[in-house]
């Protein structure tokens, strides 16, 4: 059986792609005849794309040259994975000074889009522990770090998150929209947010909000651990203390606004 052939809107994106890796720092600039010569395409099919990418503002135009380089949405998308980049430098010292005091599992969430990523973690040196994985995904409605980040995104974001069925992870996750919303609030009030088992089973977990230059949430500091070690004694204790870290990653990141 032979496979179908990439549709149309496919195809159109995987020229754009490859158009946009014709530009290179040995060669910033290139116009219509060059990227058809190098891609072996026609001409007017890369006019068109080109068109379309400068009309994103993926790319721009020279309107003396008639050339085409990298436009202001990349600069964009290139902050964007600079500061997570930032986030891991900056959060570093502070994720071993929490997994110091605390000996449970430490990790470091980061937004993307409608969900948090685990870019960095230490784990507990205890035999029972929290663990996760560099790289994992997980929802924003489960778990302390995922409920951190949801609890300070714009209300239209929570709105169109909550909009949708929400995973049930456990026999704990919180799936009832009224009743998240009046959590959020909660974690919005007090500055931290936790969780009883409603990532992994047994667990509580604790996590704070990290800002950028422009107030928004970016990424969460979290410790977790089983429950039988881990108790809500622990959560009230280290509680300020993960607050006054999560502040220090944001007012190096340019953070201004006074602790959340």
């Amino acid at each position: 059986m032979k496979p179908k052939p990439p549709s149309g809107e496919i195809q159109s994106l995987v020229r754009a792609i490859a158009i946009l890796d014709c530009f290179r720092v040995e060669q910033p600039q290139l116009g219509v005849r060059e990227v058809a010569r190098q891609l072996n395409m026609s001409t007017s099919t890369v006019g068109r794309l080109l068109a379309t990418l400068c009309s994103a503002g993926i790319l721009s135009q020279d309107p003396k040259t008639r050339l085409y380089r990298m436009g202001p949405k990349v600069m964009a998308w290139s902050a964007v994975y600079t500061s997570v980049l930032d986030v891991r430098e900056h959060a570093r010292p502070l994720l071993e000074e929490l997994h110091r005091i605390t000996n449970e599992t430490v990790s470091l969430y980061v937004l993307d889009r409608t969900e948090r990523v685990c870019v960095e973690r230490i784990e507990s040196p205890e035999r029972v522990r929290v663990v996760v994985r560099v790289g994992e995904r997980m929802p924003l409605h489960a778990g302390s770090a995922g409920k951190a980040l949801l609890a300070f995104l714009p209300s239209e974001t929570i709105d169109e998150i909550l909009s949708k069925p929400l995973e049930r992870m456990t026999s704990n996750t919180i799936i009832n929209r009224r009743t998240l919303l009046k959590e959020l609030e909660l974690t919005r009030e007090r500055g931290y947010a936790v969780s009883h088992a409603e990532r992994f089973d047994d667990a509580i977990g604790l996590a704070a909000p990290i800002f950028d230059a422009s107030g928004q949430v970016v990424a969460a500091l979290n410790v977790a651990g089983p429950m039988s070690r881990f108790t809500d004694d622990h959560v009230a204790k280290f509680a300020p203390k993960i607050i006054h870290l999560a502040n220090q990653v944001s007012r190096t990141l340019g953070y201004n606004g006074g602790t959340q």
